[in-house]
């Protein structure tokens, strides 16, 4: 296994004797021996890969990370304060990293995430007993907890294709989140935020001495993160400014040493980048990896990528990641480097920008708004893919933020009344994934609306999906990964940043664009954003094996008598869409992966 790759369980009170036998252990494909230790009465420790342990008569801690160069104190260090006797639980650190902490007289145990969840970190709670581990299906295992759906997490996952922290999939199970501490025991369990990104805008100069102090910054930090030499390790190069700057910062800083990039195409013209990341590995000199990968690829992945989360997760360019990191697997490769992260800090995601437009729309003069509102009514009864998109632009624009932002990502709040079935909407309100949403928006520590857009991203789609996305699918494919760009002092500096650093009129990545004169080739600087999609838009409107899996199991018998969603609404999303008329292929996606979670975890 991997460095910075383990997993853990920690009971305080009864521990099933299945969860010692490696084969019920996510991944039995890689199983290796369990570590299993029972330090003081009641307490029991379980664990494989790359956890590190501190014990010291009935108090302990047991820690899973990588940490970059710098100058803090390990996180064996950090275990062996508390065992020492400090009893205290040590402060945010930089990487990555989930640290477990007991003291078994006072019944007392401290969990701690680093500042946006890289390790998950699940938890239940008893009257007398207290669970947490690195996977859901390591509580299920012990079976003190069964795989019961929880509904309101489920709706949430609806709008956002994932399912947000705190909450998860399966009831009476919690996930701590990002840059919180949990302290728990039988019976009890509270969290509290220990960290929270302030938006200071206090950083002095005129642009060319701001471009050149965020240059130095993330020089230094993409440096700090290097794996060290002995270890076979390459980066995820996608083409993008993120993958392409770190690359690239990588080659530079040794010169001997040649980089290993992995790179992921498709036949498909408006989704294939190898362009692109040929110009950054032929500029920047690295040795290219590149894989093209099919719709017969990605229909043969699916089902195991259903297994690989344990929660249902909707985001398709898992796909793409997965191929990716197995490329770099077979190529001998133990740890990648990614890019997630840039455009949450430096202003780079599409979404700021068409928010820009949103926003001036929002701010016109009511007569403008009113002439919006009545040409939206008389193409009302159009149902063409022009027409659909001026309705939504009017809708979206007459919203105030968050709504607006949240409006991107709102497919059951939207189809509330059709989509879902009368026990599902008794269950829920329409407004609670939204409501989530403002609650995170308004705990920003910020005074532009930009900067608060961004700790949403930051806090939500950053920890709870892109992260879980990345670190899920290198962990299936057998390699390790690390951030430089969530590095959490990075992301500090760039909060003292003014907000039209990051966004300045429609041009997004203003400040990073001129810090990375020189570094980056022209051709990458003014690339249009694609992402890591996958062409699942195509697929949906073709004959072909994707469409047939979509509905052999979306429309499946089994699917439909769960009793969730109208049976004819989700027919008709389908015709839909391949007709032209939207493009649900996002909300295809989800129900699909909903239904897999299901076979895979419920039934």
């Amino acid at each position: 296994m991997p460095d910075s790759v383990g997993d853990f369980l920690f009971t305080f009170g009864p521990a099933g004797a299945a969860v010692r036998d490696p084969r019920r252990w996510p991944g039995a494909e890689q199983a290796e021996d369990v570590q299993f230790v029972q330090p003081a009465p009641g307490i029991a420790l379980l664990y494989r890969g790359d956890v590190r342990t501190s014990i010291v008569g009935p108090a302990g801690g047991l820690g899973i990370g990588r940490e970059p160069k710098g100058g803090e104190p390990s996180i064996q260090a950090a275990l062996q304060g508390w065992t020492d006797g400090a009893r205290q639980p040590p402060p945010m650190r930089r990487g990555r990293y989930a640290i477990v902490l007991w003291d078994a007289p006072s019944r007392q145990v401290v969990v701690c995430a680093d500042a946006f969840r890289t390790y998950p970190i699940y938890y239940a709670v008893g009257a007398d007993w207290f669970v947490c581990a690195s996977d859901l299906r390591l509580i299920l295992a012990t079976g003190l907890v069964s795989p019961r759906p929880q509904l309101a997490s489920l709706y949430h996952y609806l709008n956002f294709s994932y399912v947000p922290s705190p909450h998860n999939a399966l009831a009476g199970i919690e996930k701590l989140p990002a840059g919180h501490v949990l302290e728990a025991g039988p019976g009890r369990a509270q969290t509290r935020k220990a960290w929270n990104l302030v938006y200071r805008e206090d950083l002095p100069g005129d642009d060319a001495t701001r471009a050149a102090e965020l240059r130095d910054r993330i020089v230094a930090t993409v440096e700090q993160h290097r794996p060290e030499p002995e270890r076979r390790w390459g980066t995820f190069l996608s083409g993008g400014t993120d993958s392409s700057s770190i690359s690239g910062i990588l080659a530079a800083q040794d010169r001997s040493v040649r980089v290993d990039s992995f790179s992921i195409g498709f036949d498909e013209s408006g989704f294939d980048e190898l362009g692109y990341s040929r110009i950054a590995s032929q500029h920047f000199g690295l040795r290219a990896h590149e894989r093209k990968v099919s719709e017969a690829d990605a229909v043969a992945l699916i089902p195991r990528l259903a297994s690989t989360f344990d929660e249902p997760f909707g985001n398709s360019s898992a796909i793409p990641t997965y191929c990716c990191a197995e490329l770099a697997a077979r190529s001998g490769i133990e740890l990648l480097i990614a890019g997630d992260g840039g455009d949450e800090i430096f202003g780079g995601n599409e979404r700021y920008r068409k928010d820009q437009i949103f926003g001036a729309y929002h701010r016109a003069p009511g007569a403008l708004r009113a002439a919006g509102r009545l040409v939206a009514r008389l193409l009302d009864p159009v149902d063409l893919r022009f027409a659909n998109r001026v309705k939504n632009f009017i809708y979206r624009g007459s919203l105030p933020n968050p709504d607006r932002f949240y409006s991107d990502d709102s497919f059951a709040s939207d189809h509330f009344n059709e989509l879902l079935s009368d026990d599902f909407r008794a269950a829920v309100g329409r407004d609670d994934s939204l409501q989530l949403q403002r609650e995170v928006y308004w705990s920003a520590n910020a005074d532009a609306e930009l900067n608060r857009l961004m700790h949403l991203d930051l806090m939500m789609t950053i920890a709870d999906n892109d992260v879980v996305k990345v670190v899920r699918t290198t962990r299936a494919a057998g390699v390790g990964v690390d951030f430089p760009y969530l590095d959490r002092a990075l992301v500090e500096f760039t909060g003292r940043l003014p907000w039209r650093d990051k966004v300045r009129g429609l041009e997004k990545r203003y400040l990073f664009k001129r810090s990375m004169a020189g570094i980056l080739p022209e051709e990458i600087q003014k690339k249009k954003k694609h992402g890591f999609g996958l062409p699942v838009t195509i697929w949906l409107r073709r004959p072909g094996p994707f469409r047939d899996l979509v509905n052999d199991v979306v429309l499946a018998p089994r699917a439909l008598k769960r009793g969730y969603f109208a049976p004819e609404f989700i027919r008709d999303l389908l015709r839909r869409h391949e007709r032209g008329a939207w493009d649900y292929s996002a909300e295809i996606y989800i129900l699909l992966m909903l239904e897999l979670w299901h076979r895979n975890y419920v039934d």
